[in-house]
């Protein structure tokens, strides 16, 4: 008798062992499933996905053949059917939704489907008065969806120190400099001791910002390379002449092409080292999702870059997030549609007169006017304004999320 109970004990040890490992390395799993809330049926497709950069959960969830999709961080240790209950909100062709989970329900969020069409809380919120639905919630912040006006001001800029991150830096170009700005302080990394006006060649690479050193014109001897978070500048030597441009990054490393000498060049300035990729008598690199090689008047005659084609429709111009796409259309519309979900795009918000869009940590960056203006899951916040950016614009600002 105890050896049967020892071997059924050495058994269990063995299943669960052998549960745990399944869960540990669980990567993927798929499962829809019912629910019955009040009158309305709810069907929710939950799909569970994990690798090397991202742990999350994708729903989509039909209510009266109104769609909502959404993402959650994974919090639930892997479990499948973890939304237990929904919070439904209906008002003339407004239907909102809160999902409750089957735990690590700090936050509530709320989901919005106008007349068959998903669109952000933000925007249903400035469109329909919510504050009843608001009411029936435990955990709904209206705090975050604020904007904190208080501003300072250093230099030319007033910042709205409240309204960036703990993590976030946004570095101004200022012809002689750059500022660096965070929600604590910020100062100046100088990089000239003249001012250069346009900055065409200037880019933030992960935390290094390059740009030529532009001395002994017209060539240039020399990149600098900046790094933003030691406030270091250093040169790379390099033999360039002043007819350049950028192919575009890939990997963290530059690629420039020089079309007085017929060279392209792959700069990884972590390293701060660079190689020749491409030459008049060797085909030069080409990226387009995929590497390819092609003959090196083609960028000569063409100002090739390297883009990336998007199963959107409609778009002026449209980004890659982590988990979805980024696009704005001809109306300034800018809409949200995840990757593995191409079917439902969310309406996010419309803004006139934009310039210098810029997608970073999945997060809309964008000048109108004399303001740098953030759009998150919370609405649209300014960061940075500054009359200069009136008149000049271009490649002005740029972000990093510190790690």
């Amino acid at each position: 008798m105890k050896k049967i109970i020892k071997f059924v004990i050495i058994l269990l040890i063995v299943m669960l062992i052998l549960q745990f490992g399944i869960t540990l390395f669980k990567q993927h799993h798929s499962v829809t499933y019912k629910m019955q809330i009040d009158d309305k049926k709810a069907i929710i497709h939950e799909e569970y996905y994990h690798n090397k950069k991202d742990d999350y959960y994708l729903f989509n969830i039909a209510i009266d053949n109104k769609q909502f999709t959404f993402d959650f961080d994974n919090k639930f240790n892997k479990q499948k059917k973890v939304i237990k209950d929904i919070r439904i909100y209906e008002q003339d062709e407004l239907m909102c939704i809160s999902p409750l989970y089957v735990k690590n329900n700090d936050e509530s969020k709320i989901y919005c489907n106008i007349d068959n069409r998903q669109y952000s809380y933000n925007y249903a919120k400035d469109k329909y008065d919510l504050t009843s639905f608001i009411a029936t919630l435990n955990n709904f912040d209206k705090d975050k969806y604020n904007s904190i006006n208080t501003t300072t001001t250093a230099s030319n800029n007033k910042i709205f120190n409240k309204n960036i991150y703990d993590n976030e830096i946004v570095l101004l170009y200022e012809y002689n400099d750059l500022v660096k700005v965070t929600n604590k302080d910020n100062n100046a990394i100088k990089f000239a001791d003249y001012d250069i006006y346009n900055n065409n060649l200037g880019i933030l690479i992960d935390k290094y910002y390059i740009l030529p050193k532009y001395e002994n014109l017209p060539l240039y001897n020399s990149l600098l390379i900046i790094d933003i978070l030691k406030n270091k500048v250093e040169e790379m030597p390099i033999s360039l002449s002043t007819n350049i441009y950028i192919n575009g990054v890939v990997d963290n490393k530059l690629y420039l092409l020089d079309k007085s000498n017929l060279m392209q060049y792959q700069i990884d300035p972590s390293k701060k080292k660079y190689e020749i990729t491409g030459t008049k008598n060797n085909a030069a690199k080409y990226y387009d999702g995929k590497w390819s090689n092609k003959n090196i008047y083609e960028f000569y005659n063409n100002t090739l870059l390297f883009t990336k084609d998007f199963p959107l429709d409609d778009y002026i111009e449209a980004f890659e997030g982590d988990r979805a796409y980024y696009y704005y259309n001809s109306n300034n519309e800018f809409y949200k549609v995840y990757k593995k979900d191409l079917s439902n795009k969310i309406y996010l918000f419309k803004y006139d007169d934009i310039n210098e869009v810029r997608v970073v940590n999945n997060n809309i960056y964008f000048i109108c006017k004399d303001t740098i203006y953030r759009y998150d899951e919370y609405g649209i916040k300014p960061i940075i304004i500054n009359n200069e950016f009136n008149y000049n614009y271009k490649n002005i600002y740029s972000i990093y999320y510190k790690k």
